[in-house]
């Protein structure tokens, strides 16, 4: 895991995960500030994710605004695509129009700054700040709660047969040490080094237009062979936030360990290619896992653009040479 090299300000995004939480900083030099972004997403898939290079767009980002800060922070360029069609969209709630949006604490204080979401997936941006006397390491806790059940937004959000949350409370905990402790190769390794805020919470009432808009759902029925093996593209799930594609296995004696592992250790899904208005981007991987059948990827979406089509783009590894299998999964 990474570092943050932060001091008195942070800015941060964050993608609530069921099993685990992916961390990542990077700088941004601006008035002596450096800026960390902290990244994790609400998924109902095991973490499962082949890093590939991503080719350049041809579609230009979009101005972000207020929300600029957190732009060149996004993980890996892995979520801007999505955060340029939702806020292209206005498909953002800037929490900070709407209610007391800082916590403040012990010196520590937290703005939540925006919140994004589907029935699949939360995004919030929230910046950090401390007082002279320390210096931001992390954001060692962020939790999004449900005030109506009292229960941690985990798997909650995906089931699409619970009501929609309305009511959340955002919850922070800042993790910080003595000014000059950054600099020190062993920061974060010490326990005694380290201080924590109390909890930070901010309340606020979820935009009622992330409710309205349900996943559309496809099924191609695409078959084609991974590895010597048929397997059939079956269902595609198109959200604001994410694009799911499931893969199945066609023939139930391959759905062993062995022969899964074979087929799928020996594909790379690159991602989607997103047409919109004769443009492409090709929209990332996010993670993935094995269902009953087969596997089901997520990728980052831009389905608020109203692409033209999506093309799920596959690398199949043959030898020493690699494949390419294009699959148009939805045609406006």
């Amino acid at each position: 895991m990474m570092r943050s090299v932060c001091r008195k300000k942070c800015t941060g995004m964050e993608r609530g995960q069921q099993r685990l939480k992916y961390r990542f900083f990077s700088r941004s030099m601006g008035l002596g500030i450096a800026a960390a972004v902290i990244a994790a997403a609400i998924l109902f898939v095991l973490p499962y994710l082949q890093s590939v290079p991503q080719p350049a767009s041809t579609v230009q980002s979009v101005d972000w605004g207020e929300l600029e800060v957190f732009k060149e922070n996004a993980i890996f360029s892995i979520d801007e695509y999505t955060l340029d069609s939702v806020i292209r969209s206005g498909y953002v709630q800037m929490v900070n129009q709407t209610v007391n949006q800082t916590a403040e604490a012990d010196g520590y204080a937290i703005t939540l700054n925006a919140i994004t979401a589907d029935e699949n997936k939360i995004m919030y941006l929230y910046t950090a700040t401390t007082d002279e006397k320390q210096e931001i390491y992390s954001i060692n806790s962020a939790k999004m709660k449900n005030r109506a059940t009292d229960s941690y937004l985990n798997t909650t959000l995906l089931d699409r047969s619970q009501p929609f949350p309305q009511q959340l409370e955002a919850e922070f905990r800042i993790a910080s040490v003595n000014p000059g402790k950054m600099a020190e190769p062993k920061t974060g390794t010490i326990m005694e080094d380290m201080h924590y805020s109390p909890i930070l919470k901010v309340s606020f009432a979820l935009d009622s237009k992330f409710k309205k808009y349900k996943t559309q759902i496809v099924k191609p029925n695409l078959p084609f062979t991974l590895n010597g093996h048929e397997v059939v593209l079956n269902q595609v799930e198109m959200s604001p936030m994410l694009i799911h594609a499931r893969v199945a296995l066609k023939n139930p004696e391959d759905n062993d360990w062995e022969t899964r592992v074979d087929i799928f250790d020996n594909a790379l899904f690159l991602g989607v290619l997103s047409k919109i208005h004769g443009k492409s981007v090709q929209l990332s991987p996010v993670s993935g896992g094995g269902t009953v059948d087969g596997y089901e990827y997520a990728f980052a979406s831009n389905w608020l653009d109203d692409p033209g089509s999506l093309v799920l783009k596959i690398k199949e590894r043959t030898g020493s040479k690699l494949e390419e299998i294009n699959l148009k999964v939805y045609t406006k």
